[in-house]
């Protein structure tokens, strides 16, 4: 894996849904060896029951309390694969959610691939229950394996989701499709080496996604904290620096802050991204962080000429403009 400072710092961003993915996988393990474990039988649940052993039937207790003892091998044999794949992703280190993207591939495909693998945790969660009372699909069920896309996860999932932190040249930035990854509570931070187009991640900035590009740990902590999905670009060199904090305000200027911007313009060409396109990404971001402000001109100023009181003429004004009925 990359050494570079800013991957450890980025690790660090993630460590806390690391955590809570890793707890669901902790879980679905446990749950697919309880299925699987030696049931005891009648004799082992009516000592388990004591006097509540006389009068139920110990042997049909036995058998929905554990689980198994309708199991056939096929069955078994399907929820044996999902423990051993379950027990794998579990123990993987911090480092394996570090993904590096090799110059010219595809941010989005890198991302995706990523998110199949590591979703195959839900799919598998899914198959032991699924397995065990018959309702296992080979044709759908047999790939979660293998991969389980970000396509196939349930909202809940979805507020679980694995983050990653991904490596990449900064002529490979192009961030378009993230936007369909973005849901429950995915955390992805770009570690961007070289230059870049200097306000790449505005196109991801909408009402509900926290968007960070710094080059230093700037609202990193921010970040980590969020409980939406959340999107942060580490930069090298001259980019713009700002946060969308979804929950600065309603409006748009309140939960856009920029730290700084770069100090000239565009002058060439990044990847894909000509200088007219890196020129209308940071103009777009000024425009979307631009404050309203009121006006200072003196009423009688703006409203139409005649008599009487300027607030008065405005009102009848107004009136005609929208054709709403005078009383």
């Amino acid at each position: 894996m990359p050494s570079d400072l800013r991957v450890q710092r980025a690790l660090a961003a993630i460590a806390p849904q690391i955590a809570a993915y890793r707890s669901l996988i902790v879980s679905a393990l446990e749950r697919a060896r309880g299925v699987l474990a030696p049931s005891g039988g009648a004799d082992q649940a009516r000592l388990e029951l004591g006097v509540l052993g006389a009068r139920i039937d110990a042997a049909r207790f036995a058998s929905v309390v554990r689980g198994n003892a309708g199991l056939d091998g096929t069955a078994r044999a399907r929820i044996a694969r999902a423990a051993d794949v379950l027990e794998r992703l579990a123990s993987v280190s911090d480092d394996a959610f570090v993904i590096d993207v090799s110059a010219g591939a595809s941010l989005a495909v890198a991302v995706r691939e990523a998110l199949g693998h590591f979703g195959r945790a839900f799919g598998l969660t899914a198959t032991i229950d699924l397995a065990r009372t018959g309702r296992y699909l080979p044709e759908l069920h047999d790939r979660a394996a293998d991969t389980w896309p970000f396509e196939l996860w349930t909202q809940r999932e979805r507020r679980v989701a694995p983050p990653l932190v991904v490596t990449l040249d900064g002529a490979d930035l192009t961030v378009g499709d993230l936007a369909n990854v973005l849901d429950g509570s995915s955390h992805l931070v770009l570690v961007v080496r070289g230059d870049a187009a200097p306000a790449r991640l505005v196109r991801l900035i909408t009402r509900n996604t926290f968007v960070l590009q710094t080059t230093t740990d700037k609202w990193l902590s921010r970040f980590t904290s969020y409980t939406g999905p959340a999107v942060a670009a580490l930069f090298e060199g001259d980019a713009a620096c700002f946060v969308h904090d979804p929950d600065g305000g309603k409006a748009l200027w309140q939960r856009l802050s920029i730290a700084s911007r770069p100090a000239s313009a565009p002058r060439k060409r990044i990847g894909a991204q000509s200088t007219a396109q890196q020129l209308d990404e940071l103009q777009q971001l000024d425009a979307l962080a631009e404050r309203p402000m009121l006006s200072s001109t003196p009423i009688d100023q703006l409203v139409p000429g005649g008599q009487g009181d300027p607030a008065d003429r405005l009102a009848a004004w107004l009136l005609a403009e929208t054709d709403a009925p005078v009383a």
